[in-house]
């Protein structure tokens, strides 16, 4: 069950269409596990899929049906969410030559988790983050973190395959108080 991995600058039209809806099966669950809206509108994703500065890894299996995707933005101003500013700040060689990136998500279809899909996906990221010597950062929501250990389950495969430093750069706790 091995994916068909690409790299694209843009998505639309009927390959848009397939990509919202494993978007909305991959994703669908975090919108009650996490306090951070991590799902995006339809409008918000069209934006993105649209959007150059934000390549895309599409995974579609051996019937072209779209089973993976990974949207990584090369310049910073793409997300909204992020501070180009800080990351700046702490990585200023790499910011000078325009190197420092972002994963906004990556995502298998429920049905393909457990097979090579996202490995082959994770393997070609890699690769490309590698051969253009980046800064990549991303954010792992603490339900992914606890129940699958996300974060540490990929720096291992990025220390067992490349020279890297990860490091926990900022962190975000979000509380609730119920009054009685």
């Amino acid at each position: 069950m091995d994916a068909d991995v690409a790299f694209e600058r843009t998505v639309d039209g009927d390959d848009a269409e397939r990509f919202w809806d494993l978007y909305l099966d991959a994703f669908a669950p975090l919108r009650t596990r996490a306090a951070a809206r991590h799902v995006l509108r339809r409008e918000e994703f069209d934006e993105e899929m649209a959007d150059h500065r934000v390549t895309k890894l599409l995974a579609r299996d051996d019937r072209g049906e779209a089973v993976g995707l990974t949207t990584l933005a090369t310049d910073l101003a793409a997300v909204p969410w992020v501070s180009p500013e800080f990351y700046a700040a702490r990585y200023p060689e790499h910011a000078a030559r325009g190197a420092i990136w972002y994963i906004g998500f990556t995502l298998a279809h429920p049905s393909r988790r457990s097979t090579r899909t996202f490995m082959d996906m994770i393997d070609a990221l890699v690769a490309h983050l590698a051969d253009n010597r980046v800064v990549c950062a991303y954010d792992v929501s603490r339900f992914n973190d606890d129940s699958l250990r996300f974060a540490d389950n990929l720096r291992r495969h990025l220390e067992r395959t490349q020279v890297v430093t990860v490091e926990t750069v900022d962190q975000q706790t979000y509380y609730a108080t119920t009054f009685l």
